[in-house]
């Protein structure tokens, strides 16, 4: 559900939904964004993709890292507004949205390498994936914009471990049918899947924030009184 009701007043909103009802860009923002890109993007992933092995890997996943790159470059030069600060909301879910599918397919690259091409594994890591989506995506439209009841916590993590857990229990059977030479590319094929799910989160988060802000604009109009977030505005 992206759209509060109608009669909804933004002070009396939570804290958690106040902010998330407010969009931003500003210098700090942009370079805490563009020291994640390099160091998470460029250089944790794209170095191992580049390095050694499948090439095949390397060109799944490059247009869509030149992509955020160039993005990334032309979000540091808008100034802020209204229009700039959802375009760079909008930004933040698309590096999120980025971020997770490299390391996905940096985590097939590592598994390739030690098991070949392993269907299950491929099937159950994305599997884990889709899983942790629809998890995020139901938190933020049905839990999350649901003030009125007590919160218990954040989104289900039980239930996204338990996703997680039938890879981690596969890749233990690898080590106990001896592929004891590929421990460590196991290891760290799992620890990228890992960093794939995690960064699942930030996409799907900005992703709705974005679209949160645009449906509610009427609520944010109000507050403000003199219309700054308008879609009218420049």
């Amino acid at each position: 559900m992206l759209k509060l009701k109608e009669n909804t007043k933004y002070g009396k909103l939570p804290s958690d939904i106040q902010t998330h009802l407010t969009a931003s860009s500003s210098k700090d923002d942009k370079l805490t964004m563009l020291g994640f890109v390099i160091l998470f993007l460029d250089i944790i992933c794209g170095g191992p993709l580049i390095a050694n092995g499948e090439k095949m890997f390397m060109m799944i996943a490059l247009p869509f890292m030149l992509g955020i790159n160039i993005w990334t470059v032309i979000v540091m030069f808008l100034k802020p507004s209204y229009r700039n600060n959802l375009h760079f909301t909008l930004y933040k879910g698309g590096t999120g949205a980025v971020l997770s599918f490299c390391y996905f397919v940096l985590s097939q690259k590592y598994a390739f390498s030690a098991l070949g091409f392993n269907l299950l594994f491929f099937m159950i890591s994305l599997l884990a994936c889709i899983m942790i989506i629809l998890g995020f995506i139901r938190y933020y439209l049905i839990v999350f914009p649901n003030f009125q009841k007590k919160r218990t916590g954040s989104p289900a993590w039980g239930t996204y471990l338990l996703t997680i857990g039938p890879g981690l229990g596969y890749i233990i059977a690898q080590f106990i049918f001896r592929f004891s030479d590929s421990i460590v590319t196991l290891f760290m094929s799992y620890i990228y899947l890992f960093l794939a799910c995690f960064f699942i989160y930030f996409g799907v988060k900005f992703f709705h924030q974005y679209f949160f802000i645009r449906a509610n604009q009427d609520i944010i109009d109000k507050h403000l009184r003199k219309g700054k977030y308008s879609h009218g505005r420049k």
